[in-house]
């Protein structure tokens, strides 16, 4: 019979330590290769989520493009309301200023002509108008009653001419100019129109003259009234 060999200790303790490794070392493997799924999907996600990022800036881009280019048209549009509101504005004042001095011309004119002598004058009174001839004008009126047989006339049956004289004079009539609103045109706008042209109005006269609020709107074609403040 073959003799048995006892095993070395020293031998058997390396094998042992030998299989521990062995087995650490599948354990470690393992978990690397779990890591690497892992790691793998994460990055996969990653990957999404780097798409998904990389279509929202391309977005945001385009909008932001599309956003600069509403501000620039709008910047247009409003340089272009600019142009036009200054535009209307100055033809609104060359407007007023024409008609002002077509007023003016007319107001010398009318004066002109009333200042030449003419071979038959009138006088402007309350009453009746008479002209100079050779009949003094007392002879048109109603004689006087006789104070010994008649009493003193009562208000009904005084002469109207002499009741006129006596009653209070009509409130004195304002001056100024009827304008015509043009589209586009407000109460500013006019009432600064008529300023630049020496007619020193504001804007709560030209409301008041024509029953006009705060919250009034003006419309084309509508006729107003300004007045001429001092008259």
């Amino acid at each position: 019979m073959p003799r048995l060999h006892a095993q070395d200790p020293a031998a058997q303790q390396d094998a042992e330590a030998a299989r521990e490794k062995l087995l650490k070392a599948e354990d470690e493997l393992e978990n690397v290769q779990a890591n690497s799924e892992a790691t793998k999907t994460s990055v996969d996600g990653m990957k999404t989520d780097m798409a998904t990022l990389q279509a929202t800036v391309t977005k945001l881009q385009a909008d932001n493009a599309a956003l600069k280019q509403q501000v620039v048209d709008m910047q247009t549009a409003f340089d272009q309301y600019k142009a036009d509101q200054v535009k209307e504005r100055q033809t609104l004042i060359d407007n007023v200023a024409a008609m002002i001095a077509a007023e003016k011309a007319a107001t010398k004119a009318a004066k002109k002509k009333k200042d030449v002598p003419t071979t038959e004058t009138s006088t402007e009174t309350s009453g009746p108008v008479h002209t100079t001839d050779t009949q003094p004008p007392a002879t048109s009126l109603a004689p006087p009653p006789d104070a010994t047989s008649n009493p003193p006339p009562t208000p009904t049956t005084v002469n109207p001419d002499a009741s006129a004289d006596n009653a209070a004079p009509p409130p004195k009539p304002q001056k100024g100019y009827y304008h015509v609103v043009a589209s586009g045109e407000t109460l500013t706008l006019i009432c600064e129109a008529y300023r630049e042209n020496g007619v020193k109005v504001t804007i709560s006269e030209i409301r008041k003259a024509n029953g006009l609020t705060a919250n009034s709107v003006l419309k084309p074609g509508q006729k107003i009234f300004i007045p001429k403040p001092g008259t």
